[in-house]
């Protein structure tokens, strides 16, 4: 595939979502974050948000984001944006993405893989942190 043109990422977020503005095309990224807590294990996420920049890029792209489990190099999510066609290499095209649903199968690093066109882009990991349960306070502060 000569004429593949690898886009240049400037922007690769994790959010619990983006929301997409109807009347002005603005995108609107809520709760970024490094690391989620969860009490238990399987854990299951409502949802995630995915805001991605991208530049230098022309032609037909299909991108697909995978998650994955590191800790067990497992795929555990998969979510595909619809075709796209970039006819300038100086635009800028931002995108949001909402996985619902997502189950975590322990505690660990994850990290999502950006691939165009089954290329591999980049990747953007986080972590996964066992929550400790609330410590029992013996003294009363009433």
């Amino acid at each position: 595939m000569n004429d593949f043109v690898k886009p240049i990422v400037q922007a690769f977020l994790v959010c619990d979502s983006v929301i997409l503005d109807g009347f002005t095309g603005k995108k609107s990224i809520i709760g970024t974050f490094t690391h989620l807590w969860a009490p238990r294990f399987p854990c299951q996420h409502a949802q995630l948000g995915v805001y991605l920049c991208l530049t230098d890029a022309e032609g037909l792209y299909e991108f697909e984001l995978q998650l994955v489990y590191l800790d067990q190099d497992q795929v555990i999510g998969k979510a595909a944006l619809s075709s796209v066609e970039i006819k300038d290499r100086l635009q800028i095209h931002d995108f949001g993405v909402n996985i619902p649903s997502l189950v975590f199968p322990g505690p660990g690093r994850y990290e999502f893989r950006l691939f165009a066109n089954g290329s591999f882009i980049t990747q953007k990991d986080f972590n996964v942190i066992q929550q400790k349960p609330p410590q029992q306070n013996e003294a009363s502060d009433s």
